[in-house]
Formats: structure tokens, C-alpha cells, sequence
């Protein structure tokens, strides 16, 4: 449906940008067979350039997944005892695709009926064959027209005015102006709702009157007599669509146009005023296609001695405004096509923004609470200038604020710096602290409002030093803020490592045997001295984990950090796609991308569906077990949720619960990067909450 009408959108856009430059520029010039074929092409334009994918090639590898902040997502859903909520959001997008419908089948019917009395009226009357027409007498139609091949004449009219109308009829019948009113028709029929379409039809059955009457002119020996009989039809009426009638259009300008008046060659170059609108519709619809490649390092001779690539940052400044033009503040921006590790930003006060590590052909998400989310491109050579709107189907939160599930959407707690309430957002202090970073601890609902009152209605971020940690005898690694600070391996930074890995791994026979396959993740460390330790997987069926265990165990040592001050090892990941007979992939999901899953009906739809569908174990209730659940699941390019784990569970019997109604998700509609589907991982935290009814008596 959504494909559909993106389609129908950019053929009612290329048809009225022809149809514009026609009518201010094309419609009272007498170079009758070049508009023709301008209106022909204009056609054909709408109908296939909507269908052509516009896009330009850029290269970049594809991004791994780390860790993965779990105070950007939770979903609340308290499993009780009672009965479930029926209430549903009413679609009017149905109402608005009948209505498109029953547009499409009144106008399809009219020109069926149309022709089905046509042949009705050529069964019954007699033809006669006039040089390439059939000419078809009969008295069904007040007015002269034809159709395909056919000339229909009522027999009032005498023979020196059928003479004249043959004339003109047999102009539409050799040039084939029935296909020009038929593509007409046709597009109509299906952009109906497009108020140009109605007037561009206008233009080509003009056009051709136009053209018909040159050519009848130059034959009938007595121009006085072609008009007198044109004047003679003027009170019959048209009734077929698909004809080109005689009288079409019979007024002063028709007249006017049949007077011979030499105009400048030069004045058909108007024609070339479509073209800025070509480009300028081009350009608006053409989307970076990104291709995703691995490097392929690990095919090289193991004895070839690699160069360190250089790493460069790209950084991005701006300033984000409201509709009004003032600053607007705690807009969170990403960058997309990244990973994990990828660091945001926020706007201040002044509602200024710096975001460093931008890909080149990236887009900017631009997020805040209360307003429509924006996704632009960057521009890396001057300041950027947005302007956000607010979002009228905004509901505010009644109590705790809980984010869009997937989506990074800004946090507005309050932040606390080694016990001082700070009066910049979590992202400023990040950025103003940097290396002095420490320990983060969050609060949020009961506990934080117990703590701090109002203003930790919305949560709050405890953020102790670095240097006030050490002191109070804490060992606090050194935070990760630039390329020199993580560990590289084999010259390259730490994202190909599973390039390498997916190199190295073989399909598993015993796997292949038993028709496993699916994404595994493996964790692993990285130590100060190169070596790998803690190597343990979240996901996955055993005997691909093995395999890819293996691989990693015997990968050579990586290369430490550059940045001497370094103090702690570095864990990251590594995911895989396993699928059969036997294809290894590295289309690692994103975290982060232009367009994020949605659940269909949106997310409170998807509240609903967790709290519908879970089932509160009975054994967990009379343990009196509850707690939250974090799952973590893959959106995969069709929609559907696959490689589900649980990455912080509370018991296997809760933990079993939440993994089952993740697995019977309805689709998403898929994330999108880069003008294409693409796998992004999705998190559901999910509270089970005891009530009285819950709890055994």
C-alpha cells in the first residue's frame, strides 16, 4: 500500500510539472506536432520515472553492533489478572483508499461501457470503406467523431459537410490520435484525484482539433465551407471519451488557430523549459543507494604487511530552531548507518549542536519530544540551519516518560554531577567531561522522584567524575572518545575484525545436516596485550556458535590502542547470518538508520499487543517472581522479528515468556537506509508486575 502510494504521489507530481509548463508557456503556440509529442512524453514520463529507482552510489562499510544503551528504549507492560484492553486506533487510510477505488472503477466502467456501445453501434450499421477510415452512418450520435478507425457521422448531415468532416477525421485516423486519447484515459482513470490530469486530457484532444484542422485546410478547396460546417455541429453534443470529436472545443480561439501566422522557429526551444523541471523533480525524489561492502583483508596473503588506513572524523555544526525561529533545546541528533558505538549529540540551551564521525553520504536524525522527527542531509562546509515542527498527535506522558521502542528519542532527565544538579543536558556533560567521565547511574520513576522531588519526574542521570571515582577508590577505565583509544586489528580499525571472521567461518556440516541456520552474536574481549578472552555468545543455535568460536580463537593478536592512556580491555561483538545450503553473511543490523521499524498502528498498538498476549507463568506467580525483562530482536528486511535473546533477564520462566511474544510479533514495516530494507536490531523491555490478583492466596 505505502509502495503504491509513493508511486501515485510521484506520477501526480511529473504529470503537473509537464502540464504546468504547458499552460504558462506551450498552450497558445502553433507548433501543433512537437506539442504533441511534449504531451505524449509527458505521459510516458508519469508513468515510468515513478517506477525507476533514482539513485547514486555510495560506498561504505557496513557498521558492527557493540553494546547497546538500554536507557534509550522500554516498553511497560504489566501482565495482570484482568481482562484485556479491545480499545483500537480507527484507520482512515482504508476510507481514503476506497474512496481512490471507487474512483478507479467508476471511471474503468465508463470506458468500458463506452466501448461496448461502440461495437454495438458498428454491428448494426452499415460501413462503408472511405480511403483509410471506416465511415459508419448512423443516427445513435448527434455529433461527428472517431474512434480507432472509424468515422461516425449522423446521416442528417448532407454530403458536402461529410466531405469536410471526412477531412478533418481522417487526420486523427492516419496520425492515430485514438492512442493519445487512449493513454490519456488511462492515466486518468488512475490519478483521478489530480486536478491537472483533467486538464492536460483538455490539452491533448485540443492539440489534436488543432492539428486535424491544419490538415483539413490545406485539403478542402473551400476553407469557407470546412467552417461553415464546424459551425454547423456546433449544438451536438460528445458523448464518447475515447473520440476525437469534430466539434471539440468550438469556440473564437479554434478559429484563431487556423489562420496561418509565420512564427520564429526559435519559439519551439519553449519546449526546453520542462527540463529544470525535470531535474528539479530528479533531485527531489533521487535517494543515495548505499552499498554495504566488506573488506576483504583477510584474502590477502597472510604475509602482506598492512597499513595503517587513516581515520577521518567528520564534524557537523548547526543550530535547531522551532517554527518561530527561537533556539530549541534537548533535540537529540544521530547520525545514521551506524553501530553501537556510535556517539550523538543534543542541542543547548542556545539550541546550537556539534556532532563528529559523520560518514559522508550519512543522514542527520533529528529528535525531540513533541515534535516530528526530521532526517537531512549533512553539510559538512557551513553551519546547518533546522527548523522542527511540533507534532499535533503528540501525547504528552501522564507519569514517568517512556521512549519509542527502537527509536532514540531525547531523554529529558535531569543530571546530576557528583551530587551538583547540572543545568546542561546529559549529551553537554558527556561532551564537556570527556575523558573525566565516570560511573552513570540512572533512576528513574519512584525511586527518582523519591530522590529528587519534581525534577526527577522524567528520570536522572548520576554521573560521578572520573576523578572522584579514583579518589573514592574506584577503578574507572578511561572513557573511549576517539579512534586512538580503541585497539585495531590487523591495521584496521575494529569493525572489519568480522570481516575477517566471516572469512574464516565454514558452514558446519552437522548444522547443514539438520537444516540449522539463523544470526549468531559472540561476545568477546579484547585485553590490553592484543589477546582475546571471555569469548561467550548471546545468540545463536550451539554448533554455529562453536564455529565461530573457533574462528575467533584462532585470530591473530590485535594491535593496542594508540592512546597510552588506556587502562581497561574492550568488549565488543561479532553477528552473523547463517543461511542455507550454505551462505555466510555479515549484514550485521544497524542500531541506528534513516527510517526505523514501526509496528503497525504504531507503538501504543504495540504496547497492547505485548500486554494482550503474555501469559504471567503460573510457577513465576506462586514464586512470586516479576522484574523486567530486556529482549533484544532483529527487524529483518521483511518485517519479521528474528534472532530473539534476552540480554538481561530476571528467570528463565519470565525470560521463556518474554522470548515467546517477541517470536509472535505481527510484521513491522521494515527500517530503512539509504532508500532500502535492511535488518536493524529492536529492544522490548518488559516489566512483569504482580498485582493482588495475581498473588496466590
Amino acid at each position: 500500500m505505502e509502495a503504491f502510494t509513493t508511486y501515485l504521489l510521484k506520477s501526480i507530481v511529473w504529470l503537473t510539472g509537464f502540464a504546468v509548463i504547458y499552460l504558462l508557456f506551450l498552450r497558445n503556440e502553433r507548433f501543433f506536432q512537437l506539442k504533441r509529442v511534449y504531451l505524449i512524453f509527458g505521459i510516458l514520463v508519469s508513468l515510468i520515472l515513478p517506477v525507476i529507482s533514482v539513485h547514486y552510489l555510495v560506498d561504505v562499510p557496513a557498521p558492527a553492533v557493540s553494546n547497546i544503551n538500554l536507557d534509550q528504549t522500554e516498553i511497560s507492560a504489566s501482565v495482570k489478572a484482568a481482562g484485556p484492553i479491545t480499545t483500537k486506533s480507527f484507520d482512515y487510510r482504508m476510507i481514503l483508499l476506497l474512496l481512490y477505488l471507487s474512483g478507479v472503477l467508476f471511471l474503468g466502467y465508463r470506458i468500458i461501457r463506452h466501448i461496448i456501445l461502440l461495437r454495438k453501434a458498428i454491428g448494426k450499421a452499415k460501413i462503408n470503406n472511405r480511403d483509410s477510415a471506416k465511415l459508419v452512418r448512423i443516427s445513435g450520435f448527434p455529433a461527428s467523431f472517431s474512434f480507432f478507425n472509424y468515422v461516425f457521422i449522423n446521416p442528417s448531415v448532407d454530403e458536402a459537410e461529410v466531405e469536410e468532416i471526412m477531412n478533418h477525421e481522417l487526420v486523427h485516423v492516419n496520425q492515430k490520435h485514438w492512442l493519445d486519447l487512449l493513454l490519456a484515459e488511462m492515466l486518468r482513470m488512475f490519478q483521478w484525484i489530480n486536478p491537472f490530469v483533467w486538464i492536460y486530457t483538455g490539452f491533448i484532444r485540443l492539440n489534436n482539433e488543432y492539428l486535424a484542422d491544419r490538415m483539413a485546410l490545406q485539403r478542402t478547396s473551400n476553407p469557407a465551407n470546412y467552417k461553415a460546417t464546424l459551425v454547423n455541429q456546433l449544438f451536438s453534443t460528445p458523448v464518447i471519451s475515447l473520440s476525437n470529436s469534430f466539434n471539440y472545443s468550438l469556440n473564437k480561439k479554434r478559429f484563431d488557430m487556423m489562420k496561418k501566422i509565420i512564427t520564429s522557429p526559435y519559439r519551439k526551444l519553449k519546449v526546453l523549459l520542462v527540463l529544470p523541471v525535470i531535474a528539479i523533480i530528479l533531485y527531489a525524489f533521487a535517494t543515495p543507494e548505499y552499498s554495504y561492502i566488506p573488506s576483504s583483508e583477510s584474502a590477502i596473503n597472510p604475509l602482506t604487511i598492512y597499513e595503517t588506513q587513516p581515520i577521518i572524523q567528520k564534524e557537523v555544526k548547526g543550530i535547531v530552531l522551532n517554527k518561530e525561529g527561537k533556539p530549541l533545546a534537548g533535540v537529540v541528533i544521530m547520525s545514521s548507518g551506524t553501530s553501537g558505538n556510535a556517539r550523538g549529540t543534543e542541542t543547548g540551551a542556545n539550541g546550537q549542536f556539534t556532532i563528529t564521525d559523520v560518514q559522508d553520504e550519512a543522514s542527520l536524525m533529528f529528535y525531540r519530544r513533541g515534535y516530528k522527527p526530521l532526517t537531512l542531509k549533512p553539510d559538512f562546509a557551513s553551519e546547518m540551519k533546522v527548523t522542527m515542527e511540533v507534532d499535533p498527535e503528540y501525547k504528552a506522558p501522564l507519569e514517568t516518560s517512556t521512549n519509542t521502542p527502537g527509536i532514540p528519542t531525547p531523554p529529558q532527565e535531569l543530571v546530576v554531577i557528583d551530587g551538583v544538579i547540572s543545568e546542561n543536558s546529559y549529551f553537554e556533560v558527556m561532551k564537556e567531561l570527556g575523558y573525566n567521565l565516570g560511573p552513570v547511574k540512572s533512576l528513574f520513576g519512584k525511586e527518582a522522584i523519591d530522590k529528587y522531588g519534581d525534577k526527577g519526574i522524567n528520570g536522572v542521570r548520576e554521573i560521578t567524575t572520573r576523578k572522584k571515582a579514583i579518589e573514592m577508590g574506584q577503578k574507572v577505565p578511561l572513557p573511549r572518545l576517539a579512534p586512538a583509544d580503541y585497539p585495531t586489528f590487523q591495521g584496521k580499525r575494529f569493525t572489519g575484525f568480522s570481516d575477517w571472521i566471516c572469512t574464516q567461518t565454514k558452514y558446519p556440516e552437522a548444522a547443514k545436516t539438520r537444516n540449522i541456520e539463523g544470526w549468531v552474536t559472540v561476545n568477546f574481549t579484547v585485553e590490553l596485550d592484543g589477546s582475546m578472552s571471555d569469548i561467550k555468545s548471546t545468540l545463536g543455535d550451539p554448533l554455529l556458535v562453536e564455529e565461530i568460536k573457533r574462528v575467533i580463537y584462532s585470530a591473530p593478536k590485535w594491535d593496542p590502542p594508540q592512546n597510552p592512556e588506556v587502562d581497561s580491555p574492550f568488549n565488543s561483538s561479532v553477528t552473523l547470518e547463517f543461511k542455507l545450503p550454505d551462505r555466510i553473511s555479515r549484514d550485521e543490523p544497524f542500531v541506528v538508520v534513516e527510517q526505523m521499524p514501526m509496528y503497525p498502528g504504531g507503538d501504543v498498538a504495540l504496547l497492547y499487543f505485548i500486554e494482550n498476549n503474555t501469559k504471567y507463568p503460573e510457577e513465576a506467580k506462586a514464586q512470586k517472581i516479576e522484574g523486567r525483562v530486556i529482549v533484544r530482536f532483529i527487524v529483518n528486511t521483511e518485517g519479521y522479528t528474528e534472532g530473539i535473546s534476552v540480554i538481561k533477564g530476571v528467570h528463565p520462566l519470565l525470560d521463556a515468556e518474554a522470548v515467546r511474544v517477541i517470536s509472535i510479533m505481527p510484521k513491522f514495516e521494515p527500517g530503512m537506509q539509504g532508500g532500502k530494507a535492511v535488518n536493524v536490531w529492536y529492544m522490548a523491555p518488559v516489566n512483569f508486575l504482580l498485582t493482588k490478583t495475581d498473588t496466590p492466596k
